[in-house]
């Protein structure tokens, strides 16, 4: 699945490329940073999870957010070139403005946490396994 669903994330890279607006490539380079920490997470997990389930399980938090920061990225990406199309048509410029301008708003804000959630995944385990059980 996750290979499938950056697969599609991808084809919409290649859609924010060939827009090639000044939205379109802060969208584009920040949602493509993003799928490859995704990827590198996937594997990290992939590669772990029989060997050292703990090192896997205690970063279960970061990697729900990661995937659906990087999901809403994602669809906020397909949603900015839709809008692109409709205001180049001239339907409800006003709103579409805003949808374009929402996209990189995230872009900028929210899938640049991305790295550092995979950094905590692959990374942390061992602050996270630090505490004895009795510290909690």
């Amino acid at each position: 699945m996750a290979c499938a669903s950056a697969a599609r994330i991808e084809k919409t890279e290649a859609e924010l490329t060939a827009s090639g607006t000044a939205a379109a490539k802060v969208v584009n380079a920040r949602l493509a940073s993003a799928r490859l920490a995704f990827q590198e997470t996937v594997e990290f997990v992939t590669q772990n999870a029989k060997a050292a389930p703990n090192d896997v399980f205690s970063g279960s938090v970061p990697y729900l957010m990661l995937a659906g920061n990087l999901l809403a990225g994602w669809q906020l990406a397909r949603s900015l070139l839709a809008a692109e199309k409709l205001v180049a048509k001239g339907e409800d410029v006003p709103f579409m403005q805003a949808r374009i301008t929402t996209a990189r708003f995230y872009a900028e804000h929210i899938l640049t946490r991305i790295p550092g959630q995979r950094d905590a995944i692959i990374n942390g385990a061992s602050s996270v396994m630090a505490l004895p059980v009795a510290a909690f």
